[in-house]
């Protein structure tokens, strides 16, 4: 199951793309301000979890106290699996924030943003950071 929903939540690279390279297109507009993707990834994530929890109970819960725990927790597949979908999913949440903030605002050029968009693809957090900074210099400036 958990390979599936990997294959299927790897799709949403596609709109990575389309947000980098035709972020005037409507098509892309149109799955932004609808939160499709979003809501797909999410939808993808809950299934895991709930998947998750109905074969193996709630008990893994416990691992998330320690660092020995979660490693536990990462060595099984369908966890490392269900893990990968919520970055997925909060990864595409901050880069939804970086699109629409700057079609709003227009903080930084469509190349630049593409660049914070990449940035945010591969390295999450990384991505969100050098936009909330440019942001803030340029506010102030």
């Amino acid at each position: 199951m958990t390979n599936t929903l990997f294959l299927l939540a790897n799709g949403a690279v596609y709109f990575w793309l389309i947000m980098m390279f035709l972020p005037k297109w409507k098509i892309t507009k149109f799955l932004v301000e609808k939160k499709i993707v979003l809501v797909y990834i999410a939808l993808l994530y809950t299934i895991g979890v709930i998947t998750f929890i109905a074969q193996n109970g709630l008990g893994f819960v416990q691992d998330f106290r320690s660092a020995a725990g979660v490693i536990h927790l990462m060595s099984q597949n369908d966890m490392a699996i269900i893990c990968w979908i919520h970055l997925l999913c909060f990864d595409q949440l901050v880069g939804h924030y970086i699109f629409t903030d700057n079609q709003k605002h227009r903080i930084i050029p469509l190349p630049i943003q593409s660049i914070f968009l990449f940035f945010t693809l591969m390295f999450g957090p990384f991505g969100f950071l050098c936009y909330t900074v440019v942001k803030m210099i340029r506010q102030k400036g």
